[in-house]
């Protein structure tokens, strides 16, 4: 016999559009801190990642280390993502909701 799983859609969702926000930024970050060229995979990440990280532009100075710039603001939006992603899903596991 197959057992169900527990898990209902909603929170696949939201786990999946959590982790793609996490892999944008991550990606970002990278290559901000790297110095990566305005290529065509590069231009489309940065499209990707502005709406997202708009909302905590300018909180943080970057860091720069040498030739190499840390976003601390990308940063700092990546940790907030997180928390408030593993808060909404502690919230659906509570409510049961599927």
């Amino acid at each position: 016999m197959r057992q169900r799983n527990s898990t209902g859609m909603f929170p696949k969702l939201i786990s999946i559009l959590l982790t793609f926000v996490q892999v944008v930024i991550v990606l970002y970050i990278l290559l901000q801190f790297f110095g990566a060229n305005p290529t065509p995979f590069v231009n489309l990440l940065n499209s990707l990642s502005e709406p997202i990280l708009k909302p905590f532009q300018g909180i943080f100075h970057p860091i720069v280390f040498n030739e190499h710039s840390l976003d601390l603001s990308a940063v700092f939006a990546l940790i907030v993502y997180s928390i408030i992603g593993f808060g909404i899903q502690k919230i659906l596991a509570i409510l049961k909701i599927k």
